[in-house]
C-alpha cells in the first residue's frame, strides 16, 4: 500500500492543504507546532473515522482537530493498494460514513461492510489492520522508542508479545490472567459474593419474591373490582329509590298546594254549613211548634168559653134558686169576662208572635236556602278539583312506573306510593344514610384497591426487570462459556502462533536487527521467564535487560518492522514520528541506509522537526520527497 496524496479542507490547524507524496522515502519536515502530529492524526482519521469518546483524554480527538480557521472539517487521500488498484477516500469528520471512489471516480461505498459503530470499515477489508494494529506496528511515534531504562523490561514484554500472539499489547500468559480476572469481575462464581453473577441471582430472588407479592395484590384487587362494582350497583340501586321518594314527595307537595286550596273551598263550605246551624237556632223552635199547634186548633179557647158560659148558666140557676149569693155569680161573672178579655189580648200576642216567627222563618230559610246552593256550589268545586287531583296523580304515577319500572320493583314502587309524607321523610333520611355509608364502604375499597394498584403498576416493570436480568443471566452464563472457550482457544492459538508464526517472525526480526545494529546481534531468542535476549559477537546470549538504552531502541523499530511485514497482507507504509530523535548521527545513517536498501517495494513517510534526516539522506545520496510544513 502506498499512499499518494493527502488533501486537507480542514483538520485543527491544518486547511486548504494538499501533499503528494511520490518517492520512496518521503521526509515531511516542520517545526514543532508546524502540524506535523496534526497531518498524522489525519490519516488516521481518514481511514479509521474521528472518535467523538474521550477514552481517558481530557477532550476526543474529534474535538481536538476541530478546524481553526474553516467549518469544512473534512479531507481525502489517494492510495494504491499492492494488487495496483487505486483508491480514493473522502471523509467529512462531522458524518460517520466516509465516500470510497474507484480509480474511475465511481462511489464503491456500497462495496464495503457497514459496521454500526465505526460506520464502513472499508481499510480493514482491504489492509486487514484495525485502527489499534495500524497505530502499534505501521505508525512508530517518538514516545514508542523513547523507553527509559526502567521500562526495558515493559519493551522486552511487548517484544514478546507479538511473536506470541502478533500484538505487542497481548501476552498470552496476561491475556489469560486478564481472561481469568476478567471473568471473575464480569461473572464471579457461586462462591463469590458482590460479583455479577451473584448480584444478578440475588436481584432475580428478590424480584421474585417481590413478583409473588404483587401478583396477591392483583387477585386481590381484581376481586375488589368486582365488591367496588357490587357497592356501586347497590349505591345506584339506593339512589334510584331515594330518586323515587323524592319524585313522589315532589308530587305530594305539588298535590299538597291544590289539596290547600279545595281546604279553602270545603272551610267555605263549612262556614256556610254553621251558618246554616246558626240561622235553625235563632228559631224556637219548640215555641213555633206551640203557637203552630194554637193556630191550628182553637179548642183550648173554645173550651174556655164554654167553661164560662157553663159557669155563668150555673150560677145563673142557683141564683134563681138562690142557692149562692149574688155576689159570688158577680164575681163569676166578672172572671168570665175577664177571662174572655185575656184570652182575646193572648189570642192577638200569639198571633202577633206567630206572625214574627213566621217572618223570621221565611228569612233563615231563604239564606238557608242561599247557603246551601253556595254549599252545593262549593262541593261541586271541590269535586271537580279533587277529580283533577287524582287524575293528575294518576298521571305521575304512570310517569314514575314507566320511569323507575326498569330500575325497581313493581310492589315497590306502588308500595312507595302509598306512604304518608312523614314516612317518606323518615325513607328519604334513611336512604341518605344508607348512600352515604355505601360511598364511604367503596371509597376505603377504592383507596386500599388504588395503593395496591400503585404497587401493582410495578409489576411490569418487576416483570421487565426480571426479564432483563434473566437475559444478563443469560448473557452472564453465555459470556462465561465465551470466556472458557476463549481460554480453550488461546491456548490452542499459542501452541498454533508458537509452531507456525514465530520461527518466521524470529527469522525476520533477525534479519533485521542484524542490519540496523551493523551486524552486532545476529541472533534473537525469546525465553519464557527472561523474554527477549540477544546473541552477542562472542556467542553468549545477552538479556535485554542489560542492554543500552540506543540498543533497545533499534530492537524496538527492528520488532516494528518485522511486525509490519508479518501482520499485514499488504505491504503497508512504514511512519515515522520523530522516532530518531534519540538515535545519534551513526545509528540515524545505518536505519536510514537499512530503510533504502530494504524497503524499495515499501512505502516511508518520516515526520521530523529537526534536518538530521535530510542532512544524511543528502549525504547518503538517497533520493527522496520533501514537504514542509509551515507555523
Amino acid at each position: 500500500m502506498k499512499i499518494n496524496n493527502l488533501k486537507i479542507n480542514g483538520f485543527g490547524k491544518l486547511s486548504n492543504k494538499e501533499i503528494k507524496l511520490d518517492k520512496n522515502i518521503n521526509i515531511i519536515y516542520g517545526k514543532n507546532e508546524a502540524g506535523k502530529s496534526t497531518l498524522l492524526n489525519f490519516i488516521k482519521s481518514v481511514f479509521y473515522g474521528s472518535n467523538k469518546n474521550k477514552n481517558g483524554k481530557t477532550i476526543s480527538d474529534f474535538d481536538k482537530y476541530e478546524p481553526w480557521k474553516t467549518t469544512e472539517y473534512s479531507g481525502s487521500i489517494s492510495y494504491e493498494l499492492d494488487n495496483g488498484k487505486k483508491f480514493e477516500v473522502f471523509r467529512d469528520f462531522r458524518k460517520k460514513k466516509p465516500i470510497i471512489y474507484n480509480e474511475n471516480k465511481e462511489d464503491i461505498s456500497s462495496d464495503y461492510q457497514i459496521d454500526k459503530t465505526k460506520g464502513i470499515d472499508f481499510i480493514y477489508d482491504q489492509i486487514n489492520l484495525d485502527q489499534d494494529t495500524f497505530e502499534n506496528t505501521v505508525v512508530v511515534a517518538q514516545n514508542d522508542i523513547k523507553i527509559s531504562s526502567s521500562k526495558q523490561n515493559e519493551m522486552i514484554q511487548k517484544i514478546s508479545n507479538i511473536v506470541s500472539s502478533g500484538d505487542e499489547n497481548i501476552s498470552y500468559k496476561k491475556t489469560l490472567e486478564k481472561i481469568n480476572k476478567s471473568q471473575l469481575e464480569q461473572i464471579g462464581t457461586d462462591r463469590t459474593k458482590e460479583k455479577p453473577i451473584n448480584i444478578v441471582n440475588d436481584k432475580i430472588e428478590k424480584l421474585k419474591s417481590s413478583k409473588g407479592k404483587l401478583e396477591n395484590y392483583k387477585g386481590f384487587v381484581e376481586s375488589s373490582d368486582s365488591e367496588v362494582q357490587e357497592i356501586q350497583n347497590k349505591i345506584d340501586t339506593e339512589e334510584t329509590k331515594l330518586s323515587l321518594y323524592r319524585v313522589i314527595k315532589e308530587s305530594n307537595e305539588k298535590n299538597k298546594i291544590k289539596n290547600s286550596e279545595i281546604d279553602v273551598i270545603k272551610n267555605i263550605r263549612d262556614s256556610d254549613l254553621e251558618k246554616i246551624e246558626e240561622l235553625d237556632d235563632k228559631v224556637d223552635k219548640d215555641a213555633k211548634e206551640s203557637l203552630k199547634k194554637e193556630k191550628k186548633s182553637p179548642v183550648f179557647s173554645i173550651i174556655l168559653i164554654l167553661a164560662l158560659i157553663v159557669i155563668a148558666i150555673v150560677c145563673f140557676v142557683l141564683k134563681v134558686n138562690k142557692l149562692i149569693p149574688i155576689y159570688l155569680i158577680g164575681g163569676a161573672v166578672v172572671i168570665l169576662i175577664l177571662s174572655i178579655i185575656f184570652t182575646i189580648i193572648f189570642n192577638k200576642k200569639k198571633k202577633a208572635k206567630l206572625k214574627e216567627i213566621e217572618d223570621l222563618e221565611k228569612n233563615i230559610e231563604k239564606e238557608i236556602s242561599v247557603l246551601r246552593n253556595n254549599i252545593k256550589a262549593r262541593q261541586n268545586e271541590i269535586d271537580i278539583k279533587e277529580e283533577e287531583i287524582k287524575q293528575v296523580q294518576n298521571e305521575i304515577n304512570r310517569i314514575v312506573m314507566n320511569r323507575f319500572e326498569n330500575k325497581l320493583d313493581s310492589d315497590f314502587i306502588e308500595s312507595a306510593f302509598e306512604l304518608k309524607d312523614d314516612m317518606l321523610d323518615v325513607k328519604i333520611a334513611d336512604k341518605n344514610d344508607a348512600i352515604n355509608n355505601l360511598k364511604i364502604e367503596k371509597g376505603a375499597k377504592q383507596s386500599q384497591k388504588e395503593l395496591m394498584a400503585e404497587e401493582i403498576n410495578d409489576l411490569s416493570k418487576i416483570e421487565e426487570e426480571l426479564e432483563r436480568l434473566e437475559e444478563e443471566k443469560e448473557d452472564l452464563i453465555s459470556l462465561n462459556n465465551s470466556y472458557n472457550i476463549a481460554k480453550e482457544g488461546l491456548e490452542n492459538a499459542y501452541e498454533n502462533i508458537k509452531n507456525s508464526l514465530s520461527p518466521e517472525f524470529t527469522s525476520k526480526l533477525c534479519e533485521i536487527i542484524s542490519k540496523v545494529s551493523n551486524e552486532k546481534y545476529k541472533e534473537v531468542g525469546l525465553v519464557d521467564k527472561e523474554g527477549l535476549v540477544l546473541k552477542a559477537e562472542n556467542g553468549r546470549f545477552v538479556s535485554s535487560e542489560n542492554l543500552s538504552q540506543g540498543t533497545i531502541d533499534q530492537m524496538y523499530l527492528g520488532l516494528r518492522l518485522a511486525s509490519i511485514d508479518t501482520i499485514s497482507k499488504e505491504k503497508m507504509p512504514v511512519i515515522l514520528d520523530e522516532t530518531f530523535a534519540f538515535f545519534d548521527d551513526d545509528r540515524l545513517k545505518n536505519i536510514l541506509e537499512f530503510l533504502n536498501d530494504n524497503y524499495k517495494d515499501k512505502q516511508v513517510i518520516i515526520f521530523s522537526c529537526s534536518k538530521r534526516e535530510i542532512e544524511q539522506l543528502n549525504k547518503l545520496n538517497i533520493d527522496y520527497n520533501y514537504v514542509e510544513l509551515e507555523n
